[in-house]
């Protein structure tokens, strides 16, 4: 179980309490905000990896100890792959979020979420309003299949994607990872160095005669288009530099194409996102529609800031900082530092950086709209401030970049701050 307390003061006091039940072991997730990987809470470039069949969830759920693990506990485990969470706002008028996962097989999940509020002081005697959203989800890693329904105007729903390129579902199964103890492996096409999907997505509703219908095709680099996979028993990978590997046809940065086209309305959408370097991503979206001959343009960055290695050669045992400690070790005065890794590079001894320490993030839209956020963590905290720059209108409060009050304009139009900490 795990309980969660939410507080936020903009324009009134309210709140929240989160309960979470999981059938999967939770004991190795971390839960302290201060140990928390910051890439993993702060949404930016997302890599995409080659597709895989989904493992047997009796097995993936082991954390590396299914060998320790007897059938019968295998089978309660499928039985009970089950994961419940619900979320009451508070003050009233209430609301009452929940959702309820339960995978089946391993290629199958079942999703059902529930939205509920209290009426409100007008409107006593009505009854709470709710609606209901059930999923299920396929994935066979080859193609993945999602229907859905909604209570609001009996909506239903479906979406598609085809992965084109080799099927994992082809690979031998029975392979096993000579690092990881003899572990089986997900099957996937870790030869491919590009990968090109296709999917769509369709809705319809008979009580409002809504339809909905959009398309799209994505074409992204896989880490074998970049990666070094120089290991003992593997062939070189595409697009390495070591020896005699050969040069990738496609780019040594990993890089993702989208198009999108929803053809009732119009709209057409591309994308194109570029992980410059491992603290770098740039992207650029430009939509245009071919009924109203309107566009819109945006660009965005981010930028991570790793936390610096520490020198040990300047820190006392007591953990002070000290200049001289080197001299002082040289002389006997201090005890020698223990010794490193021998894989490592580094001729000093230093405690190498693992997780990211801040991030910085622009978007600039065709308007001269600006948004600039920044994530990072302060000892145990984590904290987000970002401001919003734009032209003002006469009825639109702000403060002008030269200083003074000015109601037409170039100016600030939005600041805001939020303070997380979790144990």
């Amino acid at each position: 179980f795990a309980t969660a307390y939410t507080l936020g003061t903009v324009g009134l006091i309210d709140g929240s309490v989160s309960y979470l039940f999981s059938t999967i072991p939770l004991d190795k997730t971390t839960s302290r905000s201060a140990l928390i990987p910051l890439r993993s809470l702060v949404p930016g470039y997302r890599q995409i990896y080659p597709p895989a069949v989904p493992l047997d969830p009796g097995l993936e759920w082991t954390f590396g100890d299914s060998n320790n693990i007897g059938d019968a506990e295998v089978s309660e485990r499928k039985r009970k792959a089950t994961l419940l969470h619900a979320t009451l706002h508070l003050p009233p008028p209430t609301t009452l979020t929940a959702l309820f996962l339960h995978r089946p097989s391993p290629t199958t999940k079942l999703s059902v979420a529930l939205w509920s509020t209290q009426a409100t002081n007008t409107s006593k005697s009505a009854p709470p309003q709710a609606s209901l959203l059930t999923q299920l989800f396929h994935d066979t890693g080859k193609y993945s299949t999602e229907f859905l329904f909604s209570t609001d105007n009996a909506l239903f729903g479906f979406r598609g994607l085809w992965n084109f390129g080799p099927d994992p579902r082809e690979q031998p199964s029975d392979r096993r990872d000579t690092k990881n103890n003899g572990q089986r492996k997900k099957p996937s096409c870790l030869q491919s160095v590009a990968l090109l999907s296709a999917g769509g997505e369709a809705y319809y509703s008979p009580t409002s005669s809504v339809i909905g219908l959009s398309t799209g095709v994505r074409f992204t680099t896989l880490p074998g288009a970049y990666d070094l996979r120089s290991g003992p028993g593997t062939l070189p990978a595409v697009g390495s530099t070591t020896g005699s590997q050969i040069p990738s046809p496609i780019s040594t940065f990993p890089y993702t194409l989208t198009l999108t086209l929803t053809p009732l309305t119009g709209s057409l959408s591309t994308t194109y996102s570029l992980l410059a370097s491992p603290n770098l991503a740039l992207s650029s979206r430009f939509g245009f529609n071919v009924y109203s001959w309107e566009s819109e343009m945006v660009a965005g960055c981010e930028l991570w800031r790793n936390k610096k290695k520490i020198n040990l050669h300047h820190y006392n045992p007591d953990g002070s900082i000290d200049d001289l400690a080197w001299a002082k070790r040289k002389l006997g005065l201090l005890p020698p530092l223990e010794p490193t890794d021998q894989s490592s590079s580094s001729s000093s001894p230093s405690v190498p950086s693992l997780s990211s320490e801040s991030v910085i993030k622009l978007r600039v839209d065709q308007s001269l709209k600006v948004r600039l956020l920044w994530e990072g963590r302060i000892k145990d905290l984590l904290v987000s401030a970002g401001v919003a720059l734009g032209p003002t209108t006469p009825h639109t409060p702000s403060i002008s970049c030269s200083g003074g009050s000015s109601s037409k304009g170039y100016g600030w139009t939005g600041v805001g701050v939020s303070v997380l900490y979790s144990s």
